[in-house]
């Protein structure tokens, strides 16, 4: 066996004389063989050959391809190649998916009074829908952490007392706490935007009049 230099990395480049002089590995010809040599990469290998690689750029190296696995690889391609690629389109929605729900089921400052800590009437709102609308595998509540703990008890411990008063006292609902922002604004600052913009709104500049048209319709005689 020797070692080549492939890009960064060190690859082994290995010299099988091939059946039926093989020693590594089951007998050719076994189910066992075929069965070891099923996961080798389909294409051409990189070869060391005249102290050049052939081809420069990344290359799968070691023995190639049987000529039945060729066969299999040409008939049924695209698979596996598929497979894997639907596995992470697959992994990165699910991701998105979680932390779309994480981020919906999160109780913020503003669903909370500012003195109590007691759920106000906005938190109650959206507790009742994280008890009845949310799927129940993300049907779990999260509190942005503020800096006093103490507030951070109260807060947790108002969720789950209103949870047992919606939902019976046999209701079961984690709450945890976790570091968060809103992603939107809440109700009262939408509110004073929208009165700013209506006390600062321009007269229109064209005034509008009623009437008739400017043809004339004189009466008859």
């Amino acid at each position: 066996m020797m070692t080549v230099l492939t890009g960064a990395c060190l690859a082994p480049v290995l010299a099988h004389a091939g059946w039926p002089f093989a020693t590594e590995g089951p007998t050719r010809g076994t189910p066992e063989f075929y069965e070891w040599r099923s996961g080798d990469p389909v294409g051409a290998r990189q070869e060391y050959k005249y102290g050049k690689l052939w081809p420069p750029r990344p290359r799968p190296v070691g023995p190639k391809q049987l000529l039945v696995h060729k066969y299999h690889a040409s008939h049924y391609w695209p698979y596996p190649y598929t497979c894997q690629d639907q596995a992470v389109v697959n992994m990165v929605s699910h991701t998105q998916i979680a932390n779309g729900w994480l981020a919906a089921t999160t109780f913020h400052e503003f669903h909370f009074d500012p003195v109590t800590h007691e759920l106000n009437s906005s938190g109650q709102r959206h507790l009742q829908w994280l008890l009845t609308d949310v799927p129940p595998q993300f049907r779990q509540a999260y509190v942005a952490a503020p800096l006093d703990r103490e507030a951070a008890d109260r807060r947790v411990a108002s969720i789950q007392a209103q949870a047992e008063t919606l939902a019976g006292a046999d209701a079961v609902l984690p709450v945890m706490l976790r570091s968060a922002s809103p992603h939107a604004r809440p109700a009262h600052e939408i509110q004073m935007i929208h009165d700013g913009r209506m006390q600062n709104m321009l007269t229109p500049t064209i005034q509008y009049t009623s009437g008739g048209g400017g043809g004339g319709g004189g009466g008859g005689s």
